[in-house]
């Protein structure tokens, strides 16, 4: 079986927790219809916990050629490593609505997460601009000016827009299996799922 048939399988099987509620009842992939539960709580995002159970993510995560680019980035061996497997619900929730949901990623920010890191994210289902598509502004990891480096990690996408120009954002879409290396301290976002469910698999090295 095809390695992200494998990772998809295992999302699919899996109990899920709410990101807005970690330790709360879990549910299935298959109890959530248009963003709600079964038990009706409307779900924006559900995780699998510990993603690296999977022995298809695993390969991932020790892929010899992704741990070549982690480590020519980071200059030697990631001390710790991340791994997050998340479904991304389509619905049609509004934004503000998301973001009392916890679902803060749709709106622009950059990660803090040490002193030096780098995201691995692979799609495992089908991804574009209505599905939950990453969004990121190109060169913004290096020429924030010091407004935007104190205070909140988050900006408007008019902030973003203006400090970096609309004509460097990309949008990342691509069929299952499309996987991309960030710099995560880059502004990006996550795109709201309308039109499709989003299942993406990140794995963040730090140093």
């Amino acid at each position: 079986m095809h390695i992200v048939d494998e990772i998809k399988e295992f999302a699919l099987a899996e109990p899920l927790h709410a990101i807005y509620d970690p330790m709360g009842p879990t549910f299935r992939y298959s109890d959530v219809t248009d963003g709600v539960a079964t038990d009706g709580r409307q779900m924006p995002i559900g995780g699998v916990t510990d993603p690296a159970r999977c022995p298809a993510v695993r390969k991932v995560i020790y892929d010899p050629v992704l741990r070549e680019i982690v480590r020519k980035y980071l200059g030697h061996e990631p001390k710790k490593i991340i791994t997050i497997l998340d479904w991304s619900f389509a619905s049609s929730m509004s934004d503000e609505r998301r973001r009392e949901l916890k679902h803060g990623v749709i709106d622009y920010h950059y990660d803090v997460a040490g002193y030096n890191f780098v995201y691995a994210s692979f799609y495992i289902t089908d991804t574009d601009r209505h599905s939950g598509a990453h969004v990121m502004m190109k060169r913004s990891h290096k020429w924030k000016p010091l407004r935007m480096l104190f205070g909140s990690a988050r900006a408007t996408q008019e902030a973003v827009y203006r400090q970096f120009g609309k004509e460097n954002e990309i949008t990342i879409e691509g069929p299952a299996g499309t996987g991309f290396v960030q710099d995560t301290s880059c502004y990006h976002r996550a795109s709201p799922p309308t039109r499709g469910d989003r299942l993406m698999l990140a794995i963040r090295f730090v140093n």
